[in-house]
């Protein structure tokens, strides 16, 4: 574990810091193997969240819209724990940054994230399946097995300009 605790970088989580976001998850997970992680975000449970956070969280509160590139072009991935989110544009965010992300396979996630090449699926909320998906994606950020490249030209497919082109195209066939 202590190989784990060395590594250089930290994890990011960008929410709400609210029940349903399950930030609880990344701040035991990331406290428990000494791993640094950055939280952004504000909201009624950051108390709760400093209180069972170790030395290695970091809550930053809201930052404006440059420190948030920031730390997402610095981060080793995102953790995204919220649950039910029809289409988080968190994850995407750091997907244009080049950052894989580790998040639980449920609502859109399963849409934006392709488990094992853009990041890793977590099949539940136990902190302990968030464990492995995070020493497993360590185990392949050892290996180099992370493209920046194709995860950065993924997320170019939930961009707006795709949008506007894939409606206008839609509408266009009805129209006809």
């Amino acid at each position: 574990n202590n190989e784990l605790s060395t590594m250089n970088g930290y994890f990011l989580v960008v929410s709400r810091l609210v029940g349903a976001k399950n930030v609880d998850i990344a701040v035991e997970v990331c406290t428990n193997l000494k791993l640094k992680l950055k939280v952004v975000g504000t909201g009624r449970d950051r108390e709760r969240l400093e209180k069972i956070a170790g030395q290695t969280v970091k809550f930053l509160g809201d930052v404006d819209d440059e420190d948030l590139i920031k730390l997402y072009l610095g981060c080793r991935a995102l953790i995204f724990c919220g649950s039910q989110e029809d289409f988080g544009i968190v994850p995407v965010e750091a997907m244009a940054a080049g950052k894989p992300v580790i998040a639980l396979a449920e609502g859109g996630i399963k849409e934006t994230v392709i488990d094992g090449k853009t990041g890793l699926l977590v099949s539940d909320l136990a902190s302990g399946a968030f464990v492995i998906a995070i020493n497993k994606f360590i185990e392949m950020e050892k290996k180099g097995q992370w493209d920046s490249t194709f995860i950065k030209n993924h997320a170019q497919k939930f961009s707006k300009e795709r949008f506007k082109r894939e409606i206008k195209k839609f509408v266009e066939s009805k129209v006809k």
